[in-house]
């Protein structure tokens, strides 16, 4: 039974230490009073030291000058949440979070300590989703009165890099950085014809005409029904750029429109046309800072968030739990390395939150093509057991959440997508590979002893009879008909309005938002604001979202760095068939693997 007064009761740190301090005091004044020496000064040393480490571990680190200008570095990949091993802490490595770029652009919008943002930006890994919503922050900051400068210093920048630094109120451009400005263009990798070269034969089935995952092993080229979406998706993208940069440049769209198209331009070539306002050097804008190079007004993204932490992290609150669901989807055994989504793990963490009492509702981030579909329906059976227990839970989904990363979301009170999330693609695909040829020209034979003759169907020596696939095509359609069944369900629309919208098509997020495959178009902000309302937290009451993740071993030293940990042949293997290096390992293992799967094709600017 909660108690009413102990559950507003909030005691800070502070006085914690304090009250324990004065104990030990205590303690050691009455021990030295009665001569037990040893005593008195060992509570007295104690307090002392609790009071010096508080100092040094706490409260000096997170502390910063009052005209502090924070340096945030947009390099390499950019995570939704970076959860590092203990070998990760001691080597200082890891990839950028979402989560922790979302804290401190909008803490830093607000705290007048920090007069500047500048934000470094160099080849960073992200889709057009999680570059929009950084546009976004930059520009809410922008709007607090920061002063926001974002310097492009990589060898090229494409238009992912200048939608986030459109963000900013002044763009600056090392004099060798060259802008790749090539427009939207986007589609995938076709292997029927390298499979047929090497006499491997993909065997694979659809639901529906849309659904182009399968395509990419039983195809040469796209499909009209797929290629009908993809160009919906390239005139969703162009529209949301021409959009973003046409108001934040102060562009008319026309202009706007034949500038992300000039080609490779220089960075002369940027100034005059007024896509940036100047070159240099991020030298010169320290110079511009703190002329006399004390370097003390300069505070990386990690200390700032120790200082905002300390000083706006008080009080008791509404409690909002927060669960990533990001990467392929499994079941079973996991890769070793890379991104990926357990049904187990993902479900666990879900309940764990939704047992909760002082969790007010759930928040639930999804960034997946999906996968395995008995892992999406695990996850799917969570969100619903959640709201059995009275926890709202809103879905916010980043650059992807497709197919079976759609399923997981289906159930949600609610949904919110960015305008540029690919979504949607509900439908099923199965793929088997029938190695027997090229197995038979190595001279590998196989032999079977069977009950049946359908006993061998799953076996790489042979093709499926066209019976036999029949059968299975049977199969998969009724797990389309189930999908649907709950995407009608979740979405609160007509079996026939649910078919309308599904035969495997991806969206962009704003037309999802039309279809009513989505509730609202934003990013994460907006979810929480719609949990909080679902939850019925007043308006003057605040919140704290607590990130509820899977539970790990002390001695699990997997790095939360998957261009580290992923091998380079994996690496390269990504970067041909256009998979986030992160999530390789698991979506490749899913095509080796076959079977059904919930999977959409990942499709990148």
């Amino acid at each position: 039974m909660k108690n009413p007064f102990t559950d507003r009761l909030w005691i800070s740190r502070e006085v914690r230490l304090g009250i324990v301090v004065a104990i030990l005091f205590v303690v050691g004044a009455i021990g030295l009073a009665f001569g037990h020496w040893r005593l008195g000064i060992t509570a007295i040393g104690i307090g002392i030291a609790l009071v010096a480490a508080f100092y040094f571990a706490v409260v000096r680190p997170a502390q910063i000058p009052h005209d502090a200008v924070l340096v945030i570095r947009l390099t390499g990949p950019i995570e939704e949440d970076v959860t590092r091993s203990p070998l990760d802490q001691i080597m200082r490595r890891g990839a950028n979070s979402l989560d922790h770029l979302r804290y401190a652009f909008e803490s830093a919008a607000i705290d007048n300590d920090v007069r500047a943002i500048i934000v470094e930006i160099a080849s960073f890994g992200a889709g057009l989703a999680t570059a929009h919503e950084i546009h976004r922050l930059m520009r809410a900051a922008q709007a607090g009165g920061k002063r926001v400068i974002a310097l492009l210093r990589g060898d090229d920048a494409g238009l992912r890099e200048y939608l986030v630094a459109a963000g900013a109120g002044e763009i600056v451009a090392n004099p060798d950085t060259m802008l790749t400005m090539l427009g939207v263009a986007t589609g995938g990798v076709f292997l029927k014809n390298a499979l047929d070269k090497l006499r491997i034969q993909a065997q694979t089935l659809q639901w529906k005409e849309y659904k182009g995952a399968a395509e990419t092993l039983g195809r040469d080229t796209m499909s009209p029904a797929v290629r009908e979406s993809m160009e919906a998706i390239v005139a969703d993208w162009e529209k949301i750029l021409v959009e973003a940069i046409a108001s934040a440049r102060k562009f008319s769209p026309e202009k706007t429109r034949e500038l992300i198209a000039a080609g490779f331009v220089s960075a002369k070539f940027a100034v005059e046309n007024k896509l940036i306002d100047r070159e240099g050097y991020i030298e010169d804008l320290r110079a511009e800072f703190d002329p006399k190079s004390k370097r003390k007004v300069f505070i990386n993204l990690a200390r700032y968030r120790r200082h905002t932490i300390f000083t706006r992290e008080r009080g008791r609150r509404a409690r909002i739990a927060l669960v990533h669901a990001s990467g392929p989807v499994v079941s079973g055994e996991a890769p070793a390395t890379g991104e990926h989504i357990s049904g187990v793990a993902t479900a666990s963490q879900l309940d764990r939150a939704s047992r909760d009492e002082r969790v007010k509702a759930i928040v639930f981030r999804v960034n997946s093509p999906g996968g395995s579909a008995v892992g999406s329906d695990l996850v799917w059976r969570a969100v619903r057991e959640a709201q059995g227990r009275g926890k709202p839970v809103v879905v916010s989904m980043g650059d992807v959440a497709g197919s079976g990363g759609y399923y997981v979301a289906a159930g949600a009170d609610a949904i919110v997508a960015e305008p540029a999330t690919i979504t949607g693609s509900i439908g099923v695909v199965y793929a088997k590979f029938n190695l027997g040829n090229l197995l038979s020209e190595l001279g590998v034979h196989f032999d079977f002893v069977k009950s049946a003759p359908i006993s061998d169907a799953m076996s790489m020596a042979r093709a499926m009879t066209d019976a036999e696939l029949a059968q299975l095509n049977e199969t998969v359609g009724h797990l389309y008909t189930a999908f649907t069944a709950k995407v009608a369900e979740g979405r609160h629309l007509s079996p026939e309005q649910a078919e309308a919208v599904a035969k495997g098509r991806i969206w962009s997020g704003l037309a999802a938002k039309e279809r009513g495959l989505v509730d609202e178009v934003g990013g994460l902000s907006t979810a929480v604001a719609i949990a909080r309302d679902r939850a019925h937290i007043a308006k003057d009451r605040r919140h704290e979202l607590i990130t509820y993740r899977a539970e790990r071993r002390w001695l699990d030293f997997r790095g939360s760095s998957a261009d580290v940990s992923t091998p380079w042949t994996i690496r390269a293997a990504a970067a041909t068939l256009g998979i986030p290096s992160r999530w390789a390992p698991a979506m490749l293992e899913l095509l080796i693997r076959g079977g059904v799967m919930l999977l959409c094709p990942f499709i990148e600017l």
